[in-house]
């Protein structure tokens, strides 16, 4: 084993990501069918506190796997819920408040150094992404004057929607990394996600049952687009094998598809309820890490 990882370099490491985020979905927003927005749901304000695990393996020609896997919870955030006329006259506006959300994510990637000198690299990589951000809202509360939607108020302690989103994506990106001083290093990520894959699933709990127009489970909704993920990192070399650092990031994913709400909804007299559907979301925030290095073995 040892003879045939001769070479080769490993870096393994944590580190936690403090961010802020935002989801948001347009129903029946569809300019190609001239369909007027109907429904606008914004959940903003999502601050979470991840710890990450992250590795990286060099070989001896210059080629490269790389990764890193987080989870944690969404600590708060809120739901702004509009509607709009003619779907709903006069115009709604709600606020609800977020708790007990959770975020989990991860990418691996596979990379080639295309050029070199003493202070800098440059590389390509292609890969993979997961990302899954569940959100949960209690309570109602009418803010645009519309009487009959959260009227009266509902409670703080009530849960009335759960939206849960799984994105899978492919990545293509170049990386450079640049030697400022013999123990400072900056290096920058930009990866464009060509395709996106959008599962979700949203729940209101409110108005699950079995009675006409009720909701019988969650309402099934799925997309595909493309989005972009940006990543700098100045890491300090404490010494040959340990290394600390400081990054940020910005994440922005988007899809257009459909929720299908003929599959959940109860006594629908018309053969189809698929509603046009744009989905976002977008997530930033700053990082501390350190690392450890074994190698060249």
């Amino acid at each position: 084993m040892a003879a045939q990882l001769h070479g080769f370099t490993f870096n393994i490491g944590a580190r936690y990501w403090y961010s802020s985020g935002k989801l948001a979905k347009d129903l029946y927003d569809d300019p190609r069918s001239s369909q007027n927005l109907n429904s606008r749901l914004t959940y903003s304000g999502l601050t979470s506190g991840s710890f990450e695990g992250y590795g990286r393996i060099d070989t001896t020609f210059g080629s490269f796997f790389k990764g890193y896997a987080g989870l944690s919870g969404l600590d708060s955030g809120a739901l702004d819920d509009e509607d709009f006329p003619p779907a709903i006259a006069p115009y709604s506006s709600t606020l609800s408040q977020q708790q007990g959300g959770k975020l989990g994510y991860g990418s691996i990637d596979f990379g080639q150094i295309v050029a070199r000198t003493d202070r800098v690299r440059a590389s390509l990589f292609v890969g993979y992404g997961y990302l899954n951000e569940t959100v949960n809202v209690f309570g109602c509360q009418q803010v645009a004057g519309n009487q009959g939607v959260c009227v009266p108020t509902i409670s703080a302690g009530v849960l009335g929607i759960t939206e849960d989103s799984r994105w899978q994506f492919a990545r293509l990106g170049f990386l450079g990394e640049f030697k400022l001083l013999d123990c400072l290093t900056l290096s920058a990520e930009v990866a464009w996600l060509p395709y996106e894959q959008l599962n979700a699933q949203d729940t209101h709990w409110l108005r699950l049952g079995t009675a006409p127009l009720d909701f019988s489970g969650p309402i099934p909704e799925s997309g595909s687009g493309t989005g972009v993920q940006l990543e700098a990192i100045m890491s300090y070399q404490v010494n040959d094998k340990v290394s600390v650092g400081l990054g940020g990031r910005y994440w922005y994913l988007q899809t257009h598809g459909g929720a299908n709400l003929e599959s959940v909804i109860v006594g629908w007299p018309f053969a189809t309820l698929a509603q046009p559907l744009n989905f976002s979301t977008t997530r930033y925030g700053g990082f501390a890490q350190g690392a450890y290095k074994f190698g060249p073995l």
